[in-house]
């Protein structure tokens, strides 16, 4: 054999396998939905203002810990993600990491109250205010951190590692001051919006676990669709097709009770 031909076979032998040509293409599909509030919610409280009174005090803000549509029932920020022990498939158009998500300090609140994060993407805090405010991110996962947030210039992280929950984050010098972050290895995580609506495009087909959480109550734990049904942490088993929508979710208003 010829050092020519060894080192053509060496070469063949090194190339990447890219499994069998047979297999079948993954298929993708849509999952949506509505949760909702069974019963009455509590009014929306005024937040105690101490620091920065003469700048925060003019802004009227409330606890918006629970927002619930007064006439559809939809609960805002619900976090609705993609669980899985096992690699997820990621739709070509989604593998790329997004742009840098905002978490801007505006009229002494965070805003959004959920930012949503892939791992490694680039989380941008921002000052939009006159007075000082910090970021306090109480990761699990990945290193906590409190820094004062600078009023010229974005305030930039990463996390390289997914979280089991979202994750809090404060401002140390405005106690009222909070929000969350979701963070996923995955592009499958949303959060409900005015109306309690949601929906998840480009998933991989198949049985999944979605967990669902509340700041109130943490994991849900029971809701009412088509029939009752009782949730572990959280978890919620669907077998995602083209199209599932999983329709109007009910849950009860006594799981978001503020002292329960």
């Amino acid at each position: 054999m010829t050092v020519v031909r060894c080192l053509l076979l060496l070469a063949v032998a090194a190339l990447p396998s890219f499994g069998d040509e047979s297999d079948p293409p993954l298929k993708w599909g849509t999952i949506k939905g509505r949760i909702v509030m069974d019963g009455k919610p509590e009014s929306i409280s005024s937040l105690e203002v101490e620091r920065d009174k003469e700048f925060c005090g003019k802004h009227d803000l409330k606890d918006e810990s629970l927002l619930v549509n007064p006439k559809s029932g939809g609960i805002q920020n619900v976090v609705i993600w993609l669980s899985s022990r096992k690699e997820v498939p990621i739709h070509p158009d989604l593998q790329a990491l997004p742009v840098p998500a905002k978490l801007d300090n505006r009229d002494c609140g965070f805003h959004p109250r959920i930012v949503r994060l892939r791992c490694n993407q680039t989380l941008q805090a921002i000052n939009s205010d006159p007075v000082a405010h910090n970021v306090a991110v109480y990761g699990r996962r990945n290193q906590p951190f409190s820094i004062v947030v600078p009023g010229d210039m974005p305030l930039e992280r990463s996390f390289a590692r997914e979280e089991v929950a979202p994750v809090r984050v404060d401002c140390s010098i405005h106690p009222w001051m909070r929000a969350y972050l979701i963070i996923t290895e995955h592009p499958y995580s949303v959060v409900t919006d005015k109306d309690g609506r949601f929906e998840i495009r480009n998933v991989p087909q198949g049985d999944w676990e979605f967990k669902l959480w509340h700041e109130r109550p943490g994991y849900l734990r029971t809701f009412q669709g088509q029939e009752k049904v009782e949730l572990k942490r959280g978890l919620l088993k669907v077998d995602v097709s083209e199209q599932t929508d999983l329709g109007t979710l009910k849950v009860p208003a006594a799981d978001f009770a503020a002292d329960q």
